[in-house]
């Protein structure tokens, strides 16, 4: 059964909240993440050496510990980057990945001509 809530002193129900959408510039940064990675798949170590980095700090958001080992769980397979960007984009794992671009830090590179 749907639980319905009421609005204070009306008898009007309350509207659903409906999950966040994501900002267009989050999904433009990680689709461009993942066009350099399929040109250069060499680079998949650099997102290795930034979640070891992260590991390697005493005291993680327990949110962002949580990014990191569902990302690991995605590697243990291989570094198929096909199945790291379905994992990325998808509503369960990628939605607290999303939350911190960090761990993909240095993927892009940034040409002095683009800014």
């Amino acid at each position: 059964m749907v639980a319905v809530y009421f609005k204070r002193g009306s008898s009007a129900p309350r509207k659903r909240r409906s999950s966040r959408a994501i900002p267009a510039e989050h999904t433009a940064y990680f689709e461009q993440v993942f066009a350099e990675l399929r040109l250069h798949p060499e680079k998949i170590a650099i997102v290795r050496h930034n979640i070891a980095e992260f590991q390697a700090q005493p005291y993680l958001k327990k949110g962002l510990h949580t990014a990191i080992d569902r990302l690991l769980l995605v590697f243990e397979d291989d570094n198929d980057i096909e199945l790291l960007y379905r994992q990325v984009m998808s509503d369960d794992i990628g939605q607290r990945v999303r939350r911190y671009p960090l761990i993909f830090k240095g993927i892009i590179s940034i040409d002095s001509d683009a800014v």
